[in-house]
């Protein structure tokens, strides 16, 4: 025997049929239905109040009168109303009741959403509401009282902006001029799912698809010293917001892609011992959640979570959310109109419970708007010392060597999220050989690098081949008293010039270790954009990120902004020298220019260095030393010395650079490094400076 099945939307039948009798009837929605023609395309109202039956009663040949129609609905009407009804027992109530219970909605608002929920959820009611066609906004407030039998002022104020309905998110109210019922109120995307399920326990755990308890952090305080000051502001501003129920706390934290902003505030949570949570970025169905659709959530969140102390939510990936207007974008301007930062303003003034908002960058957010956060900082990529820590904590079931992390680590450009994601990678290639695992993370993370944009090579700092002897540098200062001084004084500004390969940035990578501090190299091509006014926000940038990394700055080729003024054609090449000294004047650190150019370089610009130093071609005698420690350092003899000292002591124009150039070439001979393949590199290395062959190179005119 055949049964029926029933759908769980059964249950709401009698409530459907009330509401659409109201909407038919108490509304004359029945006088704007066309049934001069028959029924045909009316069948789901007539489902919608019950009367089924009519559908197979009256068709052309038995025409329905509006007259006999609204005796009909009368009589349906008085028979629904005679009845008792009690609905608080349908699963949409019970739920909104929990709900209810979290975020304190009244019983006007609750019915308001039930009925919300129920019209986008029950065909037959969506097509009731139909009935009525394009209504005002004032119409559809008035619409809402008879449906519900509320008065027209409590269902104004339950839709108001400042209502709770609004300021969670939950139902919003358009106000569109003219407009169909259904569009007149949305509902919050998968609330519906959330008030329909009938096996729902916990109504908290059900709101999981808007936020979520937030992950446990990955890194330790320590992790973040070097923004130690930014660090210990908000952790004290957190607390008494916590202590002191102060309403609209509200922080911002932006930069780079994988700097560690959200891990920060995981980190941040758990210092405080605050129990945080997250604002979701997709659905259930794994969709990217629109920017409406999330602000939606955190105000949600926002109200469930009043009433919890030592809570704290974040709002990451926030780039759609403060979306300015575009009319005034092409000129440089931000700008949004004045009821969108009106709006704006109220989520940040008024929000109960401390939120963290986080994106990678901010310049498309407007000023007006910047300016209602308590706190904004920028987080870039952590000092080597950090990146250290992560690279060990990320690689620690990874067989790699301190060593690697070392050499890895020096690159300026790796952030917690590139070496996470990598380490996720290795880990499920399953190794056996450290080899293949160092080689695997350098790959991936290369990869990753280069399609952002960065150099590939990871190991772009690592220094010379040769061994560092800063004794056979031919320099016009005393290079002993100057680090001696150094590591007293830890501060100056020291202008390096000469020929190239004479040794200037490595002396000051020897600097960087002796005096036990991170050396920041920078050259044109990472200040340079093409962009006005780029580079000199490059500049800034540089030494601001010295100065919080407590890092010696090199910055090589410096020819490129020290030009004379005097010689300048357009404006921006004249800001740039401007804004080096400037922040040269204001760095509290140890600063480096090296050039090989210094007859171009403004005069004006070079009183500015306390000390200028050249570094110069070998000496005959320091050429020597220099080639015995070449020597020694891959376990050659030397043979016939006085012959051979007279000949390396006769090359002129040799550099330490030269000797670097020939071990590198040596990598490709059939033959390790001897004293006669050195010499033979050494003459050939000299003979294309500006005196040898290269000159004859190209085109000559006799």
């Amino acid at each position: 025997m055949a049964t029926d099945i029933k759908s769980p939307m059964d249950q709401y039948s009698e409530l459907v049929i009330l509401w659409s009798l109201r909407i038919l009837l108490d509304l004359k929605g029945y006088t704007l239905m066309d049934i001069s023609y028959g029924l045909y395309g009316n069948e789901r109202a007539f489902s919608a109040v019950g009367l089924e039956n009519l559908l197979d009663k009256y068709d052309d040949d038995n025409e329905l009168s509006k007259k006999k129609f609204r005796k009909i609905l009368k009589n349906q009407h008085k028979k629904y109303h005679e009845k008792e009804h009690d609905f608080t027992d349908l699963t949409l109530n019970k739920n909104i009741i929990k709900l209810s219970d979290l975020i304190q909605l009244n019983t006007v608002e609750q019915q308001l959403l039930s009925f919300a929920v129920l019209m986008n959820a029950v065909g037959e009611l969506e097509a009731i509401c139909d009935v009525l066609g394009d209504i005002s906004a004032y119409g559809a407030i008035n619409v809402f009282s008879v449906i519900l039998e509320i008065p027209t002022v409590e269902v104004r104020e339950a839709l108001s902006s400042d209502g709770l309905l609004n300021k969670t998110g939950l139902l919003r109210f358009s106000r569109d001029s003219q407009t169909n019922l259904q569009y007149q109120v949305s509902v919050l995307d998968e609330i519906s799912d959330v008030l329909l399920n009938d096996n729902q326990p916990d109504i908290m755990e059900s709101l999981k698809r808007f936020f979520v308890q937030g992950k446990k952090a990955k890194l330790k305080i320590s992790d973040f010293s070097y923004i130690n000051k930014d660090y210990e502001i908000i952790n004290r501003y957190l607390r008494a917001a916590n202590e002191k129920n102060i309403q609209g706390c509200n922080i911002l934290i932006y930069g780079p892609p994988g700097t560690g902003k959200s891990e920060l505030v995981r980190t941040l949570a758990k210092d405080l011992d605050f129990t945080l949570y997250e604002v979701t970025t997709t659905d259930s169905d794994n969709d990217a959640i629109m920017y409406q659709g999330r602000v939606d959530a955190y105000q949600l969140c926002q109200e469930v979570l009043k009433r919890k102390t030592e809570s704290l939510i974040l709002f990451d990936e926030i780039e759609d959310v403060f979306v300015r207007d575009g009319s005034m974008e092409r000129y440089g301007i931000r700008t949004s109109t004045d009821s969108k930062k009106g709006w704006f303003n109220m989520v940040l003034e008024e929000n109960p419970v401390p939120a963290i908002w986080v994106s990678n960058v901010v310049s498309h957010i407007d000023e007006a708007i910047l300016r209602r956060f308590d706190y904004v900082m920028e987080l870039k990529t952590p000092p080597k010392k950090t990146r250290i820590n992560i690279l060990n904590y990320y690689t620690r079931n990874i067989d790699v060597s301190d060593k690697w992390i070392e050499k890895i680590a020096i690159n300026e450009d790796l952030s917690p999220g590139l070496i996470s994601s990598a380490a996720k990678v290795v880990a499920e290639l399953a190794y056996e050989k450290q080899v293949d695992n160092e080689k695997s993370l350098e790959r991936v993370i290369s990869n990753s690098l280069h399609a952002m944009g960065y150099d590939k090579n990871l190991a772009k700092s690592v220094g010379s081949p040769i061994s560092y002897r800063p004794d056979v540098l031919n320099a016009d200062y005393d290079l002993v008293s100057l680090q001696e001084g150094l590591s007293k004084y830890q501060q100056g500004r020291f202008c390096l010039y000469g020929p190239s390969g004479t040794g200037k940035s490595e002396f000051a990578r020897h600097l960087s270790k002796i005096l036990d501090k991170t050396l920041l190299v920078k050259r044109a091509s990472d200040l340079l954009d093409a962009y006005v006014g780029m580079s000199e926000k490059n500049i800034k940038n540089m030494f601001d990120q010295a100065l919080e990394n407590d890092a010696l700055l090199l910055l090589d080729e410096a020819d490129s902004f020290l030009q004379d003024r005097s010689r300048a054609q357009q404006s921006w090449e004249v800001t740039q020298v401007n804004e080096l000294l400037t922040q040269m004047e204001r760095f509290e650190g140890i600063f480096i220019c090296s050039t090989n150019l210094m007859d171009n370089l403004d005069q004006a610009s070079l009183r500015r260095f306390d000390l200028k130093v050249k570094f110069d071609y070998l000496k005959p005698e320091q050429g020597w030393e220099l080639f015995m420690q070449v020597v020694k350092d891959f376990d050659g003899k030397i043979k016939n010395t006085k012959a051979l000292e007279k000949k390396v002591r006769s090359l002129r124009g040799l550099t330490p650079g030269d000797f670097a150039t020939v071990v590198r070439q040596s990598r490709f001979a059939p033959k390790s490094l001897d004293t006669e393949s050195l010499l033979a590199g050494l003459k050939r290395e000299i003979e294309f400076k500006d005196k040898g062959k290269f000159k004859n190179i190209g085109f000559v005119v006799n």
